[in-house]
């Protein structure tokens, strides 16, 4: 893989991870706060944008990736229109679980020092 082939790549992706993120909040003001796009991962060819994105209600979760695969599609118009790409890729929206993990490990430490006994002699 030569360097050009993996910046490219990297910087579109970068571009739709910007353009997601301003039209989410233009497009649903009222999940401003409670949303967040992680992050864009684009294979060489461009034509796919598998986009990761955090919420903040995990209870809501289910709904909100549905509402943004009922979007797809109207977003995709949007970035064709703004940037000047051969192919149009196709976007998929994922829920970014990598919080709960955070939130986990936290738990984790609290019940391990909790549990840890006091050594200061």
């Amino acid at each position: 893989m030569n360097k050009e082939s993996s910046y490219r790549p990297r910087r579109v992706s970068q571009l739709i991870q910007q353009e997601i993120s301003q039209y989410l909040i233009t497009e649903l003001p009222e999940m401003v706060g409670f949303l967040t796009v992680t992050a864009v991962e684009m294979p060489s060819d461009l034509r796919t944008a598998r986009i990761s994105v955090s919420v903040l209600q995990k209870e809501k979760r289910e709904s909100i990736l549905k509402l943004l695969e009922k979007k797809a599609p109207h977003f995709r118009r949007l970035l064709a229109d703004r940037l000047n790409l051969r192919y149009n890729p196709e976007l998929i929206f994922v829920i970014d679980t990598t919080s709960d993990y955070g939130e986990r490990i936290d738990k984790l430490l609290e019940s391990l020092k909790k549990n840890e006994p006091d050594n200061k002699d």
